[in-house]
């Protein structure tokens, strides 16, 4: 089980540890023996958007992909984000951790399965790894660009901060304001420019 590209990821600019995927079962449950024997190689689109292959035994559970996704990204907090992919009706749905994958996904080849958030916890400050933050403000920039977040102009002017944070670091206005004009993440962001600005800057 593996990566047949190896490419930077966000684990290893950000200088994430290499450690092993958590658990992303209930307590209880566990997922049958990964069996050995024929492999199937699954294509991940990230959160940033760059696809990675997997290689993974043919009716290896869903929970094997999802922990191979994890520590490629040496990602530690890993119960907060699921597979997602379209069923055969086109309907996007969860890859289910316990279910062998090929009885979930018809032909493999021919689907892209997306690695995203699943859970938000109720306080960000919950969040332990810096590379869990980014990777939550990678889903919200998405979120927020499709028009799947709904909020109003100040908690839009909220989350756009924490997605400046996590892109630039540490406030600076000229920084900011230029990181800004350079970046769209909704379409109404010149009026909210200073409020942003002003959260950042309380960050």
């Amino acid at each position: 089980m593996g990566e047949i590209e190896q490419r930077p990821t966000p684990g290893s600019r950000l200088g994430a540890p290499e450690n092993s995927g958590i658990s992303t079962l209930e307590r209880g449950q566990k997922p049958p023996p990964t069996p050995s024997g024929k492999l199937v190689s699954i294509k991940i689109q990230m959160l940033d958007d760059t696809q990675e292959a997997f290689e993974v035994p043919q009716r290896a559970p869903g929970k094997v992909l999802l922990d191979a996704v994890c520590n490629h990204l040496n990602l530690v907090e890993g119960d907060y984000f699921g597979l997602e992919f379209p069923d055969h009706k086109k309907i996007t749905v969860w890859l289910d951790l316990l279910k062998p994958i090929v009885k979930q996904i018809r032909r493999p080849k021919h689907v892209v399965v997306k690695f995203v958030v699943k859970f938000f916890p109720p306080d960000h400050t919950q969040l332990q790894e810096e590379l869990t933050r980014y990777l939550f403000a990678l889903q919200v920039k998405q979120d927020l660009a499709q028009g799947r977040l709904t909020c109003n102009d100040t908690s839009a002017a909220l989350l756009i901060s924490h997605i400046v944070q996590s892109e630039i670091g540490d406030f600076d206005e000229a920084l900011d304001r230029e990181h800004l004009a350079k970046n769209k993440y909704i379409p109404q962001q010149d009026a909210l420019e200073d409020k942003i600005v002003e959260f950042h800057h309380n960050h």
